[in-house]
């Protein structure tokens, strides 16, 4: 029987989604199966379309399943990912 792993992020303009991605083929390498899983956006478009690459980014993976509470029961391990905002955990992924 395999590890499952759940990995959930948040990244707005793609560093911490390319890091899940690493975790998660990582995890897969190693005989896990895996959910790569973002958690919704909730700043507004206004400050989104403000930053390029923040639009493209949310544009580019808007294919990424949402995580979801049977994503945290389903999994035996969870890897979470956000990047820090004032010393703390993106606002998105609390």
């Amino acid at each position: 029987m395999s590890v499952k792993v759940a990995v959930i992020y948040y990244s707005s303009t793609g560093a911490v989604h390319q890091l899940a991605q690493a975790v998660a083929e990582g995890a897969e390498k190693a005989g896990a199966e895996v959910r790569l899983r973002r958690v919704p956006e909730l700043a507004p478009d206004a400050a989104i379309d403000a930053n390029p690459a923040w639009r493209a980014h949310v544009d580019a993976t808007a294919g990424v399943e949402l995580a979801t509470l049977e994503d945290l029961e389903w999994a035996d391990a969870y890897a979470l990912g956000s990047p820090t905002r004032f010393g703390n955990v993106a606002a998105q992924l609390k």
